[in-house]
């Protein structure tokens, strides 16, 4: 890789956060452990990982990232880890409540899976990611020395393949076991209409599938992007060929994933008292694949 993604932000996001904690001892193993895995990705990533961890590692490189945050969206390092800490209760309430398989769309250099596998006795999990990733993902994870057979990693780009006729051809994935599918900060990079054939194709082989996922909030103009971006935010992700392709009110999702056979059940609030979002402007919700009719 040549140039810095959103995955390696995201890993480098990590890894800052388990160094940010002022003991040690009291750091979330959760934290630790997906620290650890997206260390070991950023060393596969070439040179722009390098420069991230050098930047992670060292106190005049933390001063630089903590600046660039100020400067590109305050909060994003924080909203990242907001995000992930919901994100895992969540899976681990569905899981409670009978999910037996794991399906993560985009999951870049993320370790919920491994989270869950730790936690969930008789738990199947897959991650679809494009093939690069996935090569980059599966090397960090031989470094690691962790050999897990449960973790099924899918090299596949799902704006070339249609998911429900990938999804069947998946060694071991059974589409008639109770499913929690995952899309945390993928949905905002699709088309509307390649949203729809998305979600559509999961409902028509997951019914009944839970589904948790983030998309963005109209900020300035109405168009997506976080309340607190730049200007030049939108810029560096149109150049980087991830800009955010959509954008809906809270009262407004509903309807739009409706359309796409989901039915929403539950929005994060970003203004919880106890935790607020540190970045609003994205919205973590969970809801259920349709079932077809009786």
């Amino acid at each position: 890789m040549d140039r810095v993604s959103t995955s390696m932000l995201l890993a480098a996001a990590a890894v800052r956060q388990a160094r940010s904690d002022a003991d040690p001892s009291d750091t979330d193993p959760a934290v630790s452990r997906n620290a650890a895995l997206a260390r070991a990705c950023l060393q596969g990533c070439g040179r722009p990982g390098a420069r991230l961890l050098w930047a992670v590692d060292h106190a005049p490189g933390r001063v630089l990232l903590a600046a660039l945050e100020t400067l590109y969206l305050p909060g994003i390092g924080a909203h990242y880890a907001w995000r992930k800490r919901r994100i895992r209760r969540w899976a681990l309430r569905a899981c409670g409540d009978g999910a037996r398989q794991l399906l993560v769309l985009g999951a870049g250099f993320d370790g919920l899976s491994l989270f869950l596998l730790e936690r969930i006795p008789g738990l199947r999990a897959f991650e679809i990611e494009r093939e690069s990733t996935v090569a980059i993902k599966r090397e960090a994870l031989r470094r690691l020395g962790v050999r897990e057979p449960r973790l099924g990693l899918v090299a596949a780009d799902l704006s070339v393949v249609a998911v429900e006729a990938l999804l069947p051809d998946i060694p071991r994935f059974d589409p008639r076991l109770p499913t929690l599918v995952v899309a945390e900060g993928v949905l905002m990079y699709l088309d509307p209409p390649e949203l729809q054939r998305l979600l559509r194709g999961l409902a028509q082989t997951l019914p009944g599938a839970g589904l948790i996922a983030t998309a963005m909030a109209p900020a300035a103009a109405g168009a997506p992007g976080f309340a607190r971006q730049r200007s030049w935010v939108r810029r560096w992700l149109q150049r980087a060929g991830e800009p955010f392709r959509w954008a809906q009110t809270r009262d407004g999702l509903a309807a739009t994933l409706a359309a796409a056979s989901v039915r929403l059940e539950r929005i994060a609030d970003p203004d919880e008292a106890a935790d607020p979002d540190p970045s609003p402007g994205e919205w973590l919700f969970a809801g259920e694949f349709a079932r077809p009719p009786r």
